[in-house]
């Protein structure tokens, strides 16, 4: 349970379903042209109703979602969900923000706020995870 919720903390940049709202449209349209940084609140409404809030920050097919405890980076290629509570990391194939489109259903009352648009940059290490700098009590599974 706690994997999927981590999860769905990546579809909060819900370009899919951008026609819902301006703001939404507005963030859309700009995903390959800046570095897009927001913060979200939002109820997943799956089985049990969850409230999740943190900040998203999204470049391209690139995004890092911190929030309720967990962090996920994703360089477009790999998806690291890091549980820094339990010194757990899951390693997983991703394929960008297409991903995240069928989650999209579970969200309820989402909010972004604190948007702000930075120029995009060739450093992507912000969406990078480096397993190999955590020491031995850490559970790394890759399922890659």
């Amino acid at each position: 349970m706690k994997r999927l919720i981590i999860n769905l903390l990546m579809v909060l940049l819900p370009f899919a379903a951008a026609a819902q709202a301006p703001q939404l449209t507005a963030l859309a349209s700009r995903l390959q042209t800046d570095r897009i940084s927001l913060h979200y609140d939002c109820t997943f409404t799956q089985d049990t109703p969850v409230r999740l809030s943190g900040e998203l920050l999204v470049q391209g097919e690139c995004y890092q979602a911190r929030g309720n405890g967990m962090e996920i980076y994703c360089d477009g290629k790999t998806r690291w969900t890091v549980d820094p509570a339990s010194k757990e990391v899951y390693v997983e194939t991703a394929e960008g923000l297409d991903e995240l489109v069928a989650m999209y259903e579970s969200l309820s009352d989402l909010s972004i706020t604190g948007v702000k648009y930075l120029p995009l940059s060739e450093d992507l290490s912000a969406f990078r995870y480096d397993t190999s700098s955590l020491d031995t009590s850490w559970v790394v599974t890759d399922l890659r």
